[in-house]
């Protein structure tokens, strides 16, 4: 019983966590530094956004054309 209680908790766990971060599970950002800006691309979806250095985007910007 102790066992099943654990799997159900582990369960709840992973779930959370994967609803936390669906919106940007799949990307994968690369950083193209440009003087005090940075190009971010995503190599799953294309998305293309700007930032600064070193700060990876939270988002994935791939429905946003």
């Amino acid at each position: 019983m102790i066992f099943a209680v654990g799997l159900v908790i582990a369960f709840v766990i992973l779930l959370v966590f994967n609803m936390k971060n669906r919106d940007r599970r799949q990307c994968r950002w690369r950083e193209y530094r440009q003087g005090d800006t940075s190009q971010w691309r995503c190599i799953h979806c294309g998305a293309a956004t700007e930032g600064t250095p070193g700060e990876v985007p939270k988002l994935c910007f791939r429905d946003r054309g």
